[in-house]
């Protein structure tokens, strides 16, 4: 019996579904824990809806799969199996958030696989990262396309979608920077259209993001606590160049960057 993402997609028969060779590893590495879990997944862009019935697969305990397509003939796909459910709309207007809200109010997993444009890709997260669960991932797929013009991009944009996700690196470290100012700001600096959402979206639960070729993962803390760098653990009994045993379960070392011009918002 498969129990790789990867062997149950490559055997895969029935709809059609489009993954990258390279993303298939990940999602054996990424879904491996949920397998038999009862989860709840979001996928944004379906296309011709094989992927709904190859997670299905994959994820036999599953509670609920919904899948969010703005193509109309994504209409016409039909699942015997009742906890699959397809919402035809655009996923970042209010009535068909409303809808996908409707069909779960929290996902486990989510992935962007949809228009691959920046500002869809950047809205969809500060949409949905919030229903994501603790523990849980947010994945999006195909940000080559952060690097092409027609798709809201270019290497040096300073507003694409690839801009975005690597601020959320800076977010995660927050409790270095040395200045007393809210995470949600340094998304708003830079991309002031998405303030009010970004005000809201908790960044401070982002407990991890990783970057693999033309896909981003970005994991939610499983406890609040877990996007800090935590207590210093010093073991051992000889110090022999520097005596730190007196470090022994402090914080974090904080730094007054107030006053530093690399610094300022």
């Amino acid at each position: 019996m498969n129990h790789r993402f990867s062997d149950i997609f490559r055997a895969h028969r029935g709809k059609v579904s489009d993954k990258w060779s390279s993303y298939l590893p990940v999602y054996d590495e990424l879904f491996s824990p949920f397998r038999m879990s009862p989860i709840r997944l979001l996928e944004i862009g379906v296309q011709n809806g094989g992927s709904l019935e190859v997670y299905s697969k994959f994820f036999p305990n599953h509670e609920k799969i919904v899948g969010c397509d703005i193509h109309p003939l994504c209409a016409r796909l039909d699942y015997i199996n009742p906890r699959i459910q397809v919402v035809v709309g655009d996923c970042n207007a209010d009535a068909t958030r409303d809808r996908i809200f409707a069909a779960s109010d929290s996902f486990d997993l989510i992935i962007d696989d949809g228009s691959h444009r920046s500002d869809d890709i950047i809205r969809s997260f500060l949409t949905y990262f919030p229903a994501l669960t603790g523990g849980g991932a947010f994945v999006v797929e195909d940000l080559s396309t952060s690097y092409w013009r027609a798709f809201d991009g270019g290497l040096f944009h300073t507003r694409s979608s690839m801009s975005f996700f690597k601020l959320l690196i800076d977010v995660i470290h927050a409790e270095h920077w040395g200045v007393e100012v809210p995470a949600h700001e340094l998304i708003t600096r830079d991309f002031p259209h998405y303030g009010a959402l970004a005000a809201c979206v908790g960044l401070q639960s982002i407990a991890s993001i990783a970057f693999h070729n033309s896909m981003c993962v970005i994991r939610k803390c499983e406890t609040p606590d877990q996007q800090s760098l935590g207590a210093r653990i010093i073991r051992g009994t000889d110090p022999t160049v520097v005596d730190v045993r007196h470090w022994d379960g402090t914080g974090p070392i904080r730094s007054d960057e107030r006053g530093n011009p690399n610094s300022r918002f």
